[in-house]
Parts: C-alpha cells; sequence; structure tokens
C-alpha cells in the first residue's frame, strides 16, 4: 500500500529584465521551489537481534572455556535451524575480574556476544528458541528488531515517485494561483533524513531449565519515507 502526504512550500521568483544582458536574463529565470513528501509502506522481512551468553567462574580460563562451549551450542542450534554463516558475527566479547566487599577478586566473569540475522519470519521464532535452548541459563537476546530488506529498495523507489509527483502538484496549484505555467525542472534535492531502525520486538523470556514454545513473530508494517525540493522553471 502506497501511502503519500506533501508538505509544501513554495517561492515564486519573477524578474523584470530592462537593459540587462542575456547572461544575466538567463542567470535570473523566474522559478518556482517545492518541498514534496512520500511514503510507501511495507511488511517486514527481516529479524535482527543480538545472542549473549554470560559466564562466572573461580579462573579467567574456567570461565572462558564455559563460554566459549555455550556460544558454540548457540552457533550450531541456529544453524540447524537454517540460519547461514554468513548471517552470524561475532560482535562482542567481554573478560571481567569480580570483587568481594573488601576489593579481592573472587572470579571472573565472561560476555560472548553474536549479531544474527533471520530471513523468513515464519521460522525465526523457532530458531530464536533453539538458540536460547542451547545455551541454557547462560543465553541473552538483546536488541531485537524488525527491518525491511528485500522490499526496501522497491518501497524507496516508490516513495520517491510519489514525492515527486505531490511536489508537482503544488507547484502546479501555486502556478495556476499566479497566472503562469511551470517550466522544465531545473534541480531535485533530496532532503530525506535518515531512515528510523526497525521496530523493536519485546525479548523473549525462558523458564530455567524448560524448554520454550516457539517466540511469536508478528510482523506489522514499517514506513519508508523520501523527501525531495524541486525547482522549475516558469514559462
Amino acid at each position: 500500500m502506497l501511502v503519500a502526504r506533501a508538505a509544501a512550500a513554495a517561492a515564486i521568483v519573477f524578474v523584470v529584465s530592462g537593459a540587462w544582458s542575456a547572461q544575466a536574463h538567463a542567470a535570473w529565470e523566474p522559478t518556482i521551489t517545492v518541498n514534496g513528501n512520500g511514503t510507501a509502506t511495507g511488511t517486514p522481512d527481516e529479524l535482527q537481534l543480538g545472542m549473549e551468553v554470560d559466564t562466572q567462574a573461580p579462573s579467567v580460563s574456567a570461565a572462558l572455556d564455559t563460554a566459549n562451549q555455550d556460544m558454540s551450542r548457540v552457533q550450531s542450534a541456529l544453524e540447524k535451524a537454517g540460519v547461514p554463516a554468513s548471517a552470524l558475527q561475532t560482535s562482542g566479547m567481554s573478560v571481567q575480574p569480580q570483587y568481594d566487599d573488601k576489593g579481592n577478586i573472587t572470579g571472573y566473569s565472561v560476555s560472548e556476544s553474536l549479531s544474527v540475522e533471520l530471513h523468513g519470519l515464519a521460522t525465526a521464532g523457532q530458531a530464536i528458541t533453539s538458540a536460547v535452548d542451547a545455551g541454557g541459563n547462560a543465553a541473552r537476546v538483546d536488541n531485537v528488531q524488525l527491518d525491511l530488506n528485500d522490499q526496501n529498495a522497491t518501497l524507496l523507489a516508490k516513495a520517491r515517485a510519489d514525492a515527486i509527483s505531490a511536489a508537482r502538484a503544488e507547484a502546479e496549484q501555486y502556478a495556476r494561483a499566479a497566472g503562469v505555467k511551470l517550466g522544465p525542472i531545473v534541480s531535485v534535492t533530496d532532503t530525506s533524513s535518515t531512515q528510523p531502525s526497525g521496530r523493536i520486538y519485546p525479548s523473549p523470556m525462558f523458564a530455567d531449565g524448560v524448554a520454550a514454545s516457539a517466540v511469536p513473530i508478528s510482523a506489522g508494517t514499517q514506513q519508508v519515507t523520501a523527501s525531495v525540493v524541486v525547482v522549475w522553471q516558469l514559462a
């Protein structure tokens, strides 16, 4: 579905040429400048999230070994769920000492994190559940968001075309009111702001020691917007 809105501000500049040179006259052609906005709506087709394992142990080596094993199980579970290796990327690691009230080191904590891209929302929920089950009590899920991926270029093209159409409609209104006609387009400037991040989805919760059912994923809709400034010559 394509939805469009246009909030346009127009400026018409008329020049009366007297003894101006031809070059000066060409540089001061009357123009009209209009802002146009377009919006296209689509259904997200990609889910991005962060997987993390957190472990504690009396020694660094023990904490690290445990974290490595937990993360390996998480990655294996995701791969078995059909997630390709190219959609998995190590995103962080932390080794920190733990202290008692007197400042003495009592152990170490290790965190390892993984960025995951899931395509095909019908199976994404089960993939998340399988990964968390594999990581056990050490597993964490955060930064879950739904995004447009395959459709983004198509939706952006629609939004841009709609922004131009909206700007033209406004420009024609101003031109008619001023008793002039639109000439050729002089310039088009894209003024779109950075697209907002995808829709955030709450992190799943799992009972200790209990295999959870597949996380329900609700895709909803997202919008892609485009904003332009268009300048026309006036005939």
